[in-house]
């Protein structure tokens, strides 16, 4: 008796076989994948191969945990500037029509105000060298007094 199969049951059926063998193509495919990445096969097969690949893998993971000396000095020089020059406080943006965002007016600069704070910031550094300078040339002129005084007084003791 020859039972004839509807285009639906055959469908059904294909679609079964199909599942089925691609089930069993992924079973075979990770039995094998395992056997292949099996590190004592490789070893008792190829051990040269094995050793070299071995001091490959450890150089480049080396490389790429181990920091180099440059980017340890930068990362130490990033580190002092953090700690030197600790981050300025956020600035308030206001809203664009002269009012911050809590409602109170800000305060524009002059046009004479922006100037003299940007005079005073240029010349902020040449004051201080200039004061610097001064009181290392009287520090030297004392210095120079006070043994030259040291020095009169030595050649009148020897004289004397």
């Amino acid at each position: 008796m020859t039972s004839e199969l509807t285009e639906a049951q055959y469908l059904q059926e294909q679609a079964a076989n199909a599942k089925a063998a691609l089930k069993q193509t992924l079973t075979d495919f990770g039995q094998h994948l395992a056997g292949g990445v099996d590190l004592r096969n490789w070893a008792a097969k190829y051990p040269w191969w094995t050793v070299g690949g071995a001091a490959v893998a450890g150089f480049v993971a080396a490389t790429v945990a181990v920091p180099s000396k440059e980017q340890q000095a930068l990362k130490k020089l990033a580190a002092y500037e953090r700690a030197l020059r600790p981050p300025e406080p956020a600035k308030h943006v206001g809203d664009g029509n002269g009012h911050d965002g809590d409602g109170a007016k800000t305060e524009k600069k002059g046009l004479f105000a922006s100037i003299a704070g940007d005079v005073i910031k240029s010349l902020g550094p040449a004051l201080i060298s200039a004061v610097t300078a001064g009181m290392g040339a009287q520090a030297a002129t004392e210095g120079a007094t006070a043994n030259g005084n040291a020095a009169a007084g030595a050649d009148q003791g020897a004289t004397g």
